[in-house]
């Protein structure tokens, strides 16, 4: 059984792009972001805009974004193209043996 995905993550990028207003990717793909309040506080959003809590500080609302589990579809999207890159991959390496194979049968004394 492999670990669980949040461990597994590469950490959080953070980059200011506003007064107030900072943005969170992992890998470009776009994790969530913060944003200030009038009032002195945070309030942290995920990947899919929706507010995850009002923190006191920016170092705990970002923190907060990675707590949060990915979208399901998007896991399952991701292992999709993993495995379909693995089997990409496994069969152009077969293919690659068959030829240096047929390349030994084929002219055996080059």
């Amino acid at each position: 059984m492999s670990a669980p995905l949040l461990h597994s993550l590469p950490i959080v990028t953070w980059a200011p792009v506003e007064d107030g207003l900072v943005v969170g990717s992992r890998r470009g793909e776009f994790v969530g972001f913060v944003e200030s309040t009038a009032d002195g506080s945070y309030v942290a959003f995920d990947s899919r805009a929706q507010p995850i809590g009002r923190y006191e500080t920016l170092a705990s609302a970002k923190a907060s974004t990675g707590t949060v589990s990915p979208d399901p579809r998007t896991a399952r999207r991701r292992r999709r193209a993993e495995r379909a890159l693995f089997a990409g991959a496994t069969v152009t390496g077969a293919v690659a043996g068959m030829m240096v194979l047929a390349a030994g049968v084929l002219a055996p004394g080059w």
